[in-house]
């Protein structure tokens, strides 16, 4: 029961994000419904959860609800589905902001020298007004290795449109991050 609880909070969490940016970022008109719909998972996608590939083998997962919560069974099976929803959830927001960090990068690197922010206030987050106890938890890692990653792949964003570039990023970051061990959510 407190499966279904924690479950319920953190798809609602992870809903009400998704469809604000959703809604900042699709250009056709569709309601606040339609957009809910297409993020619930699948029949296909519950599948792959239940066969426990859902991470790899979804098309941009950073965009879908986890299917994973879907799914029932023991109560050891459903503390495993909380966490791989946990990681989802996590790796979706931190995916996220590793797509924002890059592209920060890439516009102080088109400045003029003399106008650029030093890159130790992105490498340290300061600049994204993080502080040191924003890294000190696993979601804290994960924007640890977004802003890591940034640094690396800030590089995707030239000459490209920063729709494609994000989804480069974000496809980078959520094939780290989703194979994270679950252990690092079990033991916080």
């Amino acid at each position: 029961m407190r499966f279904r609880t924690r479950l319920f909070q953190a798809n609602f969490l992870l809903c009400v994000s998704l469809l604000s940016a959703a809604s900042i970022s699709i250009a056709e008109e569709k309601t606040g419904y339609d957009l809910l719909l297409e993020m619930l998972p699948k029949p296909h996608e519950i599948e792959l959860a239940r066969k426990g590939i859902a991470e790899t083998n979804i098309d941009k997962p950073w965009e879908r609800a986890c299917p994973y919560s879907e799914l029932s069974g023991t109560a050891e099976a459903e503390d495993e589905y909380f966490f791989r929803c946990q990681r989802w959830n996590d790796c979706v927001s931190a995916g996220a902001s590793a797509s924002i960090y890059s592209e920060a990068f890439f516009q102080n690197h088109q400045r003029q020298p003399k106008d650029q922010m030093p890159w130790e206030y992105f490498r340290d987050g300061s600049m994204f007004l993080l502080e040191p106890s924003d890294f000190e938890t696993v979601s804290g890692h994960l924007r640890q290795y977004a802003l890591k990653s940034a640094e690396e792949n800030w590089r995707l964003f030239e000459g490209r449109d920063a729709a494609a570039a994000s989804d480069m990023v974000e496809t980078k970051f959520w094939q780290w991050c989703s194979i994270q061990p679950l252990s690092l959510w079990e033991n916080e």
